[in-house]
């Protein structure tokens, strides 16, 4: 550009600043920072924006409020998109107390927080359990006259549930009709989970009933309605509501999994719980280390009852070893001479291959060498 006469000035400079940081560049995009000012170009809003929104992501937060205090020092006035960056990415980390002394500065200086900046407050509190004042904001809000959105409502919503306050959790979604606010799925599924919290499941049933009918119910809500049945041991209605998934076309998730398996080994169906284990793995859906334990806990209290499947353990070996907990698989595998079982080839095939691809070259070898005999 500058080969052909001409500069780049604090738009180019601000577009590709910001261009770095939404790609996670945020030290190329501090480079070409420094490289602008060493060359006389004052840096604008949009500059410190991008920059601060791009440090906030790689939860850098301190380097942010360096960053807005250098920006006010150059006097530079933060617009109200840059205050909420900060303010929700504070509060998103549990800095809430920082985010609030950045919500009154943000008043200070005269920019209007809006329906975002409010938001992310009234989370961050409901988070670090400062529910009163998160209520205290609410009215604080609309005494503003800033309407509260959906967003708003669903923070209060899913903070009551998981209180197990279902009651006031209504009294809140009333309010929100009441002011022309539609309830959505984020509001029925936490509504779900705090009645399967309180064990009322009847009234769970009847939210998610409510969601067929509207047509909004989604993988969460067959989720959680499937673990509440489980918690309660109604394990042939959480099984149906698992098959009927497929029938709609839902793809059930690894949590959707993991929560009828364990239901499974808890209601003493083991056979189950491995052919969910098998399907599972067989659609695609990497099993997490809390699958794991769980397939792990329950082939322990069944092994004197039922003959072992290798494949299942074959199956936990090589998806432990897929996820880097490879001292958990040669834990496993160990596990099964204790108990006097003798794998088979796919199991030492599993854990020589997760051997080898952590380099330990020897202990695959010397596994090998004992397969043989």
């Amino acid at each position: 550009m500058a080969d052909r006469g001409c500069e780049p000035n604090v738009v180019t400079y601000s577009a590709i600043i910001d261009a770095l940081c939404k790609d996670e560049l945020v030290g190329e995009a501090l480079e070409l920072f420094s490289q602008m000012r060493n060359k006389g170009i004052s840096a604008d809003v949009i500059t410190y924006t991008s920059l601060i929104h791009g440090v906030c992501k790689l939860g850098q937060k301190n380097q942010a409020l360096a960053l807005m205090n250098e920006m006010v020092e150059q006097n530079i006035l933060p617009n109200v998109y840059t205050f909420n960056v900060l303010i929700d990415a504070l509060c998103k980390d549990g800095m809430v107390s920082k985010a609030q002394n950045t919500f009154n500065v943000m008043i200070q200086r005269g920019v209007e927080p809006d329906v975002v900046t409010y938001n992310s407050l009234i989370d961050g509190l409901c988070i670090s359990n400062q529910f009163k004042e998160a209520l205290a904001l609410l009215k604080e809000m609309v005494g503003s006259n800033i309407s509260p959105d959906v967003f708003t409502f669903n923070i209060l919503i899913d903070t009551l549930c998981k209180k197990g306050l279902v009651s006031n959790a209504q009294n809140i979604i009333k309010i929100m009709i009441q002011r022309g606010v539609e309830p959505d799925v984020v509001t029925y599924n936490s509504l779900m989970d705090g009645y399967c919290l309180c064990k009322q499941i009847d009234k769970a049933r009847k939210v998610f009933d409510l969601m067929v009918t509207n047509e909004i119910v989604d993988i969460l809500g067959y989720s959680i309605l499937i673990n509440g049945y489980c918690k309660c041991k109604i394990i042939d209605d959480a099984e149906e509501l698992f098959d009927e998934m497929s029938h709609k076309g839902l793809v059930p998730n690894v949590a959707t999994y993991h929560t009828l398996i364990k239901g499974m080994f808890q209601a003493g169906r083991p056979q189950n719980a491995k052919e969910l284990f098998k399907d599972m793995c067989s659609h695609g859906q990497q099993p997490d280390i809390v699958t794991f334990s769980t397939m792990i806990d329950g082939l322990s209290m069944e092994k004197s009852q039922l003959k072992p499947n290798f494949m299942i353990y074959s199956s936990l070996i090589n998806g432990m070893c897929k996820v880097g907990k490879i001292n958990d698989a040669k834990e496993l595998f160990c596990s099964l001479f204790e108990i006097g079982l003798q794998p088979d080839v796919c199991v030492y095939n599993a854990i020589m291959k997760g051997l080898c691809q952590q380099g330990l070259m020897d202990e695959a070898y010397k596994l090998f060498k004992d397969m043989e005999k």
